[in-house]
């Protein structure tokens, strides 16, 4: 039997197609309900993840999907289960070299799907925290799309993802900006800023585990250091 070299996980940890059984194993060990399957190529995967349709115009890591760059570890942004399809691609990082006050951070990555570009955007801060860069990114991401666009959200950021899937920022702007405990939210001022262009847009949040290899993510992460940088 020929050696499978691509893993579809339509339900895991991180769902998408990856190149190794590692990286498959990573995300589906212990995840309970977890739904996934090896292949011989990327299209043949495709096709499983999303159906005959959907498979055709599909990314593989922000580029055409295509045998000759299967053996790349990389993610594939997934579509929610309503299929449609995403018009970005958005993946960020923070950073903060002397966390908390310390030289700060912001990057994106943002690949248009249709033309399958990639662009990017940064900046940075003399005194701030690894969390509040992790949110200027996303700020700044989504400040650089249009209204109305559908949006596959990438971070590293347990912090802002869960926000979001988890519905601690609903839960925030019920109680006045307070947590469960009482106290004030940390970073009102970015997640009041965040929340506003967040509604303005469909965004999928997805986690990507940080330097693990993924080609956008440690992109994400040299250009947000190498901003930080600046200030020492």
């Amino acid at each position: 039997m020929a050696q499978k070299k691509v893993y579809a996980v339509k339900r895991g940890r991180t769902t998408g197609l990856f190149t190794s059984w590692a990286e498959c194993k990573a995300q589906v060990d212990g995840f309970a309900g977890a739904v996934y399957k090896g292949f011989a190529s990327p299209q043949e995967a495709q096709v499983w993840m999303f159906g005959p349709e959907k498979s055709q115009g599909a990314l593989f890591d922000g580029e055409p999907a295509k045998a000759s760059r299967s053996r790349e570890n990389v993610q594939k942004a997934v579509p929610s289960p309503d299929h449609s399809p995403a018009d970005y691609i958005v993946y960020t990082d923070g950073s903060c070299l002397r966390n908390p006050d310390g030289p700060g951070g912001y990057a994106a990555v943002i690949v248009e799907a249709k033309s399958r570009t990639a662009r990017e955007l940064s900046g940075g801060e003399p005194s701030t925290t690894n969390n509040r860069m992790e949110l200027r990114a996303g700020i700044e991401a989504l400040r650089a799309l249009p209204p109305d666009a559908v949006v596959d959200f990438y971070t590293d950021s347990q912090y802002m993802k869960n926000a979001f899937t988890k519905y601690w920022l609903k839960n925030w702007k019920r109680r006045g900006w307070v947590t469960a405990t009482g106290e004030p939210v940390k970073n009102q001022d970015l997640w009041r800023a965040l929340d506003e262009e967040f509604c303005l847009r469909t965004v999928r949040f997805h986690w990507v585990k940080g330097h693990a290899g993924n080609r956008w993510n440690e992109r994400c992460d040299a250009l947000a250091r190498s901003e930080a940088g600046k200030f020492l």
